[in-house]
């Protein structure tokens, strides 16, 4: 039987909570190269202003001319590889332990675009 003294994190996540999720669930969200492309790609659809050391690089000479629906796929492609990773730390980290899937108030648990029912 559980301690009842014992404190308990809950988290219930909506579709548009997803950098939430992946800094809660990212193995390495801070230093993920894919999430720094993702931020890149983002400023390059916004034509945002890159430092002149980057505009020097040959992810910059593509991007630049790349159209914007190009752009818009690369982000959903790279955005499914982040999620991917999420989901496959958070199983790793259920299967350890280090979460728990309540079930007594909560008929459902929702993960990014996912439900898991219960």
């Amino acid at each position: 039987m559980k301690n009842l003294n014992e404190k308990f994190t809950h988290f219930r996540y909506k579709e548009k909570d997803q950098e939430n999720f992946w800094i809660w669930f990212h193995p390495c969200f801070q230093t993920s190269q894919d999430v720094a492309d993702l931020n890149d790609l983002y400023k390059y659809l916004d034509d945002e202003w890159f430092d002149d050391h980057i505009m020097e690089t040959d992810d910059y000479r593509y991007y630049s001319t790349m159209p914007k629906d190009q752009i818009r796929d690369e982000i959903k492609s790279l955005e499914q590889v982040i999620y991917q990773d999420c989901f496959e730390n958070f199983y790793h980290l259920i299967l350890e332990r280090k979460i728990e899937l309540l079930t007594s108030r909560i008929k459902k648990i929702y993960v990014g675009s996912l439900t898991i029912k219960i």
